[in-house]
């Protein structure tokens, strides 16, 4: 009898530690088992082979069922579960399952595997038989035999022949129809282009990363610099030296077009990877990558998970981006298992973005990352910007006689245009119109948000109440209002004011359906005059004639009360004026905004990041926030408030008597009809943090301590949840 140390897939974090159950046959290490526990069968995963139990004292009981006949996981993939369990305060096995596709869930009990019907050709008794087969068939019919050959999918066959033809040739014998499963193999080869030369810039920047001892390099590179050609230069050494690529994106809106760049320099394989492949799709990737050779995989956050073999090189683009962190258990952050595997595989990573995280940059200016700059654009050609001050513009909806005018000039010139829409824009907060001023708590000088339904302002970092007031206080006038507009009203107001002119839509409504994103985006390139939208049109897209770039809501942002909305504020909208002007005609970037002396509106208008970093910092700072301290929000959640109340003071006081700075409680918006309550946990000692939250989850996940209230953790968070 041999025994195993297993991990088992609970809720309670205060099961998130091994088991240890025994087997009469040899299983390996990465198997997922059924197993007993207490009264219950629970699903699980044999972690390693163990000598002896721990504790023989007790009773070792014994693994009911095996899974899966070979190993889901490699060692590689299992220590780094583990090592993301721990940084994120979850389960091993909600892990697990994380970087599982669907397909190998536990839960998944129907077949994956999709299928289409083809058409077979019969085997022919004997050549005579053949011969008189054939004369059997009509010189049409024969043709038809001809044109579908072999093997046909039918749909395919469809198109060149009718089907009176197809079910003719069946009822003849000719031809039978068959199922057979559907698998994503690589993408279908593109014809190859020609490499350009690289820049002089371009040239030094690939040398600094490639001469680096440092594995780790952050690409700061302005928009339009160039930084997918060293991209590509620094794949193909990896794929010449018979190794592995990933490139990471942080939306799918990205993949077809990185696809079709990547297809058209390498006839390597290329695979995509994500959540909008089929389950059958998702695993004929995650196996044929685990026996692929040298290739390129492009994918969003999951796919570093993917069982790679031989991996050579792990470029993350748009690294800044909120989209690389999971907002739902286990809240993982794709640039800490890029970190892991690199490390494991020994292989470089290149951090690229125009607007590093602070995070990101203050490492590189430590010297803890690589830092290579990228200052000019490839073409030489900056963008003209201009604030648009919406105090002093007459507007018709959310366009000024500005934007409305540019717009129009563009389309006169048969130019395209593009506007985005900040995605908060449902923020309810109260500004002055004659001012500008938001209503602010008088604590955290933040934004207050209006909270209809009890018809009072709140603030959402400290909790403090204050009513509803008809004056604004710093300028006298009446003429408050709440903010927020959506895509959809817009593009009513946009087709209102350019009644003949194209407009595609693109956000989370639009895009829901499997290759939305690529049909709006070539629609777009083919026909499209505006392009209006979300974030996900600010970032990675790259179409020449587009001219000008309008922001609309970026005040919205600014006032969110989260100690990072300046710098979210200043990713949008530098990422945002970088898709206008790409190609050889100039750019020109309106930014829509009641405050045009923000300093961070002023450093895009100058395109000056190092400008912005240096007064960010220095509010950080001040503020005791990140990247000067750790971070963490816990959210405690009954259906009762004073219940959730009472047992957030409860673990505000734990905290506290373990040496942690915590904000709150402050009560956010319900849930799935839950009251909720949040903490903010600050400490200057991260594995401190991350220990003190494992020790407090061990206490909180028993019965007479949890009070029926359930928590929710968040290591590192990217956003403060309201």
């Amino acid at each position: 009898m041999s025994f195993y140390s297993v991990i088992i897939e609970h809720e309670s974090l205060a099961l998130a530690r091994t088991f240890t159950y025994a087997s009469d046959f040899e299983i390996e290490p990465g198997c997922r088992v059924t197993v007993p526990f207490g009264k219950q069968k629970l699903t699980g995963m044999v972690i390693c082979k163990v000598p002896e139990p721990e504790h023989p004292e007790f009773k070792i009981r014994k693994i009911i069922d095996v899974i899966d006949p070979v190993p889901v996981l490699s060692s590689e993939q299992i220590q780094l579960a583990e090592y993301l369990s721990w940084q994120t305060v979850s389960s091993v096995m909600s892990m697990v399952n994380c970087m599982l596709p669907s397909a190998l869930s536990s839960k998944t009990k129907r077949s994956v595997l999709s299928s289409t019907v083809w058409l077979v050709r019969q085997d022919e008794p004997a050549e005579t038989e053949e011969q008189k087969s054939s004369e059997s068939l009509t010189p049409s019919q024969q043709q038809a035999a001809e044109k579908i050959g072999s093997a046909m999918e039918l749909s395919l066959a469809r198109t060149i022949v009718s089907d009176y033809m197809i079910q003719t040739l069946i009822s003849k014998g000719k031809y039978r129809k068959e199922k057979r499963s559907v698998y994503a193999a690589a993408l279908p080869k593109r014809k190859q282009i020609e490499w350009p030369q690289l820049n002089p810039a371009q040239q030094n920047a690939l040398q600094a990363i490639e001469s680096s001892d440092n594995p780790v390099s952050v690409l700061y590179g302005v928009t339009g610099s160039g930084k997918t050609e060293i991209y590509y230069h620094l794949a193909r050494k990896a794929l010449d030296e018979g190794k592995q690529v990933l490139i990471l994106v942080p939306e799918i809106v990205l993949t077809p077009m990185m696809e079709e760049r990547f297809l058209s320099r390498f006839k390597e394989d290329v695979y995509s990877y994500h959540s909008r492949l089929t389950d059958a799709q998702a695993l004929s990737v995650w196996n044929s990558i685990s026996e692929a050779g040298p290739c390129v995989v492009i994918g969003t956050r999951k796919s570093i998970f993917l069982p790679f073999t031989n991996l050579g090189l792990i470029v993350m683009d748009e690294e800044h981006d909120s989209s690389y962190k999971q907002e739902s258990t286990p809240r993982y952050h794709a640039r800490d298992a890029v970190l892991h595997r690199a490390k494991s595989f020994g292989c470089p990573v290149v951090l690229g973005s125009a607007t590093p995280s602070l995070d990101t940059y203050s490492r590189a200016l430590k010297g803890v990352y690589n830092l290579v700059e990228l200052e000019q654009r490839a073409l030489n050609i900056n963008n003209r910007i201009r604030l648009v001050d919406l105090r002093m513009k007459p507007q018709f909806a959310n366009f000024s006689s500005t934007l409305i005018s540019a717009i129009q000039s563009r389309l006169d010139k048969q130019e395209k245009a593009m506007i985005l829409l900040n995605r908060r824009g449902y923020l309810p907060t109260v500004r002055c119109l004659s001012c500008g001023e938001y209503l602010k708590c008088e604590d955290c000088d933040l934004p207050l948000s209006y909270h209809k339904k009890e018809d009072a302002l709140v603030c959402h970092v400290c909790g403090r109440r204050y009513p509803v007031i008809p004056i604004c206080p710093n300028c006298g006038s009446n003429r408050l209002a709440t903010t927020g507009q959506g895509t959809e009203r817009l593009e009513e107001d946009t087709h209102s004011l350019f009644p003949k002119a194209k407009l595609v839509r693109m956000d989370a409504d639009t895009t829901s359906r499997k290759g939305e994103h690529a049909r709006r985006l070539a629609e777009f390139d083919q026909s499209g005059d505006i392009l209006l939208g979300t974030q996900m049109i600010a970032k990675g897209l790259d179409f020449h004639e587009i001219t000008l770039c309008a922001i609309l809501s970026i005040d919205t942002l600014l006032a969110r009360p989260d100690y990072l909305a300046s710098e979210k504020a200043y990713q949008l909208a530098e990422q945002a004026s970088g898709r206008a002007g790409r190609g050889k005609k100039p750019g020109e970037v309106l930014i829509q905004t009641f405050d045009p002396d923000h300093f961070v509106l002023q450093s895009v208008l100058h395109h000056d990041y190092k400008a912005f970093y240096r007064q960010e910092m220095m509010f950080r700072k001040g503020g005791g926030n990140p990247p000067y301290t750790y971070m963490a929000s816990v959210v405690i959640r009954h259906e009762d408030p004073v219940t959730a109340y009472n047992k957030a003071c409860e673990i505000r006081r734990r905290f506290e008597e373990c040496g942690i700075h915590v904000l709150g409680p402050a009560q956010i918006s319900m849930r799935n009809k839950q009251s909720r309550m949040r903490l903010i946990l600050r400490c200057r000692n991260d594995a401190k943090l991350i220990e003190t939250l494992w020790q407090c989850a061990a206490w909180f996940y028993t019965k007479k301590n949890s009070a029926g209230c359930r928590i929710d953790v968040n290591v590192h968070p990217m956003s403060i949840e309201e």
